[in-house]
Order: structure tokens, then C-alpha cells, then sequence
């Protein structure tokens, strides 16, 4: 067996990894947030799992958003809108599925939307454009829950803009998890983004002697497919770019398996022209 760490905590998720030493003594943190385990492969050592303090259902969400919307140009406010209902259908039907409440972590970021609006390039082919999209948002993770379901049901709708009348092709499986060829996908998405924030914890668990980082939903990184010397600088801007990468390589397998290879040759939507195509079909 592997020599494995876990990223998020074993007895509870809501605790992830935080700090990795040798030095038992270097970490000052209560019982009452925090959790910490012992590791021994050969070096011991110790990870310090904490908890953001943020936690509940979608029913403790902030919604009050007029202000911060107020303050967006009309493309943003339009774009932003349309993201957050997607949002609000996948919460309705996440508990039709399973009937329960989308569990939270934080509060909508709102103000981190049109920041990854503005990322994107938008004078590419429309299935470049696309994946940009679902990357950026996903990387600004402005949602406290679901940001690759909503995400990737905003970048279909970009699709649609650009070719009337294209859907995706069936994502999910009648209970509600992702199809097998998807969640090839998300799985390396969660991995790219775990890695790319945890360079330097991952760095010193590898010179520790350990071979693989365990996430929740029992996705496993092995920390020798990944350049974990880069300076932080450079590792958040090369595994954005991963990332940015996968979620293209998503969309052209998507529009493949839906018969509309046109989307990755024709240009897509500006920006503006979007923001039309969803006011128009409000």
C-alpha cells in the first residue's frame, strides 16, 4: 500500500490539511479547530487538519447581493446573474435528488465573478472560449458548493450561443453522479487544484516519504506526476494554465460526443454578444 496522507480528515471532511512540520512543537492551534495527526514513513511527522468555521446549508446563504451587482458593468451583471440562477437549479435539484440540503462551506463570493470574467480571452475558437470559462470560475470559486456542475452548465450555454440549439451531452447518471467519462475529469480538476494551491506542503510530504495525498471522494494524487518544486508564483499561474488546459480538452471531447465539431473550429461570442444571447432568453 501506498504510503498515503489524507487531505481532508479522515473522521471529518470538513477539516482539511493546513500545515505539514516534523516539529510537534511549532504548531499552537486548539482542540476546538483543529486536528492533528501523526505520520511515520520512515521521517515522522505531523499535518494540522483545520476547519474554516463555515459550515450549514444552502438555506444559510447571504442572497443579498443588489449592491455588489449595482457595481458591475451590465455584461458582468447579466452574466453574473444567469451563473448564480444555474446555481440555485443545481441546489433544487441536488435535494430533489437526494433529500437533503447542498451542504456549505463558505458564502457566495459574488464580486469573484466578473474578476474571472475577465480573464478569458474572448476572441477565440468557441470551445477554447468555453473552456476558459469553466476553468476560470471554477479556479475563482466564487460558489461555497457545486462550482464544476454550475460552471460547466455556464460554458454549455456559451456553446449555445454560439450554435443554436447544441446541449451537451448526457453528464450524469440517473443518481445524480457524474458519467464515467466525466468524472475522469472533475477528478484531475480537484487534483490540479489541490495541487496547485499545496506546492510546498506536497514538496515536504514527498521528501517525508509520502507517495499519495488522499482527497474526499476517495480521489487520490500521487505526488510524483506533479512539479512540486515551483516557487508559489509560479506554480499558481503553470497549474492555472493545467488547469485551463483540462477543462478545453473537456469541452472538445464534449461537443465531440454531441456531434457539433464545429464549435471548435468557428469563432465564439464576444463577451458582450453573450451577455445579449442570455438577456434575450431570459
Amino acid at each position: 500500500m501506498s504510503n498515503t496522507v489524507y487531505y481532508h480528515h479522515p473522521d471529518d471532511n470538513q477539516y482539511s490539511l493546513a500545515y505539514v512540520t516534523e516539529d510537534r512543537d511549532s504548531i499552537h492551534s486548539s482542540d476546538s479547530d483543529a486536528k492533528i495527526e501523526r505520520f511515520d514513513f520512515g521521517t515522522p511527522f505531523y499535518v494540522l487538519y483545520t476547519n474554516n468555521g463555515a459550515s450549514g446549508t444552502v438555506d444559510d446563504i447571504d442572497d443579498k447581493f443588489d449592491q455588489a451587482l449595482d457595481s458591475f458593468d451590465s455584461d458582468d451583471r447579466i452574466i453574473t446573474l444567469r451563473y448564480l440562477q444555474i446555481f440555485e437549479g443545481v441546489i433544487e435539484e441536488k435535494e430533489l435528488e437526494e433529500g437533503e440540503k447542498l451542504g456549505i462551506y463558505k458564502n457566495i463570493e459574488v464580486e469573484n465573478i466578473p474578476d474571472a470574467l475577465s480573464q478569458i480571452d474572448w476572441t477565440g475558437a468557441a470551445v477554447d472560449v468555453a473552456g476558459q470559462l469553466m476553468s476560470t470560475l471554477i479556479l475563482k470559486h466564487a460558489l461555497p458548493n457545486a462550482n464544476h456542475r454550475t460552471s460547466i452548465s455556464l460554458a454549455e450555454w456559451y456553446l449555445e450561443s454560439a450554435q443554436s440549439g447544441f446541449s451537451l451531452p448526457k453528464l450524469a447518471t440517473q443518481d445524480y453522479d457524474w458519467q464515467r467519462w466525466v468524472d475522469d475529469y472533475i477528478a484531475e480538476s480537484k487534483r490540479i487544484l489541490t495541487v496547485r494551491r499545496n506546492t510546498t506542503a506536497f514538496s515536504f510530504l514527498q521528501d517525508w516519504g509520502c507517495e499519495v495525498v488522499e482527497r474526499k471522494g476517495d480521489i487520490s494524487i500521487k505526488l510524483a506526476d506533479y512539479d512540486l518544486t515551483l516557487p508559489r508564483s509560479k506554480a499558481l499561474t503553470q497549474y492555472a494554465q493545467k488547469h485551463a488546459d483540462l477543462c478545453t480538452e473537456f469541452m472538445i471531447d464534449s461537443v465531440e460526443r454531441g456531434g457539433h465539431t464545429e464549435l471548435i473550429r468557428i469563432s465564439g461570442p464576444t463577451k458582450s454578444d453573450f451577455a445579449t444571447y442570455l438577456s434575450e432568453s431570459a
